[in-house]
């Protein structure tokens, strides 16, 4: 796969949104250019604080929620690895947990879920405990999915398990679906490298995005808009 490709795969999902997603964008692109960055800047706070802070361990729920990565050549990313191995973990600190892994077909002919679901059984743990959601395609679908088929998520706290730089926005992005995630970092800690800081820049670029888009259509009553991000 040439970088050119990657690049273009990056921005497919946004695009997929459809006309309403796009003028939110541009609407945050606005508020960024007005503010002079700084609703920007507090977001970038925001993804920075939680993707340095979060606990990876110590955490109590009966389902861990998996999300899942682009797979590579139906290969499993090194990010996604990390979140597998994480939710491993807390499934032998209580091995009454039920793991969901959520993640549909984004790299290959297989889906992250199922191929995330095959390395969890190769370490062991019991295909009784493990469930799938592989017919979304981003974390917004992945999370909304996931609580029309397991009703239960919405009824208490669930365990939340990404990479850190995706923390932030995949807790606003439950909590707008009215969702109780608890946060799991799948890595240690947070390791301070230059692709790092660029891919915490661009979760709070989208979150910002998420932020306004969300603001604005309740103040227009834009139904439809809500009723994709609630």
């Amino acid at each position: 796969m040439t970088w050119a490709t990657a690049l273009s795969r990056r921005f497919v999902r946004p695009l997929e949104m459809g006309w309403d997603g796009l003028a939110m964008l541009l609407l945050s692109n606005l508020v960024l250019a007005a503010t002079a960055g700084l609703s920007g800047l507090w977001q970038l706070r925001r993804v920075w604080r939680i993707a340095r802070d979060a606990p990876c361990a110590g955490m109590t729920g009966n389902w861990v929620v998996v999300l899942g990565a682009r797979l590579i050549e139906d290969r499993i990313a090194p990010g996604y690895r990390r979140r597998l191995h994480r939710a491993a973990a807390l499934y032998q600190a209580d091995p009454t947990r039920r793991i969901l892994l959520v993640g549909g077909h984004t790299g290959g002919s297989v889906s992250e879920a199922a191929r995330g679901r095959e390395l969890l059984l190769e370490l062991g743990l019991p295909a009784a405990q493990l469930f799938i959601e592989d017919q979304s395609l981003n974390t917004l679908d992945n999370l909304r999915h996931a609580r029309r088929l397991w009703p239960e998520l919405s009824e208490r706290p669930f365990v939340l398990v990404t990479s850190r730089y995706h923390l932030a926005r995949s807790q606003a992005l439950a909590q707008g679906l009215r969702l109780q995630p608890v946060l799991c970092a799948a890595e240690e800690r947070w390791p301070i490298k230059p692709l790092l800081l660029w891919r915490l820049a661009l979760e709070a670029y989208y979150l910002h995005w998420y932020a306004v888009g969300k603001r604005w259509s309740r103040w227009t009553h834009t139904h439809h808009s809500l009723a994709r991000i609630s």
